[in-house]
């Protein structure tokens, strides 16, 4: 089973349309200030957050932090689901 990171990758170019190389979309690339994903495309990588790994993202949690590279979403899905 793929780790966090590398599900949300392939979730990014299948469904958000990453156009670049995968082997570009680096587990700490800037994906908001690299305009990988634009607000849109947060709300639905947190609707596919909370389906895929059974979590709520409180409105409070959607920060850069949080979901700014895809090593921050699996440290921040890996805490939720504790």
């Amino acid at each position: 089973m793929p780790n966090v990171a590398d599900r949300v990758r392939r979730f990014v170019i299948d469904d958000l349309g990453w156009t670049g190389a995968p082997d570009e979309l680096t587990d700490e690339l800037a994906l908001i200030d690299e305009q990988v994903v634009d607000s849109l495309g947060i709300l639905t990588l947190v609707r596919f957050l909370e389906t895929e790994y059974g979590i709520e993202v409180e409105d409070t949690e959607i920060t850069p932090t949080h979901l700014g590279t895809l090593a921050g979403i699996e440290r921040f899905v890996s805490s939720k689901r504790r």
